[in-house]
């Protein structure tokens, strides 16, 4: 039996094996660390509430907070959206946004508009 060759196929195995269970170590890390935040989170909450109840006034002004903050996100996101540039195609215009000159038009009342000016 070759000495070498069975070292290497030995260390060969080993190297495999070892990558594969730093793999599985970093991906079980991943998952608790990405999730670990907003679980220390909830459990400081969770003790701070328990150690001091909360009053009417204070559940209140808390509900308003989370309130004002959800407001906050969706104008922001709504803000963001609008800001993105849009292609022609991807605008529209709706009845309302019509004049009196354009039912005009519609209805065959002088020339066409024409988009050169």
């Amino acid at each position: 039996m070759d000495y070498q060759a069975e070292m290497d196929r030995i260390l060969a195995e080993y190297g495999a094996a070892t990558r594969e269970v730093r793999g599985e170590f970093l991906a079980a890390d991943e998952r608790t660390s990405r999730g670990g935040a907003a679980v220390f989170d909830d459990l400081r909450q969770e003790l701070n509430r328990q150690a001091h109840p909360e009053t009417p006034e204070e559940a209140a002004a808390r509900e308003a907070r989370d309130e004002r903050d959800r407001l906050l996100r969706e104008t922001t996101e709504r803000a963001r959206t609008e800001a993105e540039p849009r292609h022609a195609r991807e605008t529209y215009v709706l009845p309302t946004d019509w004049t009196e000159e354009d039912e005009a038009r519609m209805e065959g009342y002088g020339p066409p508009d024409t988009w050169l000016r």
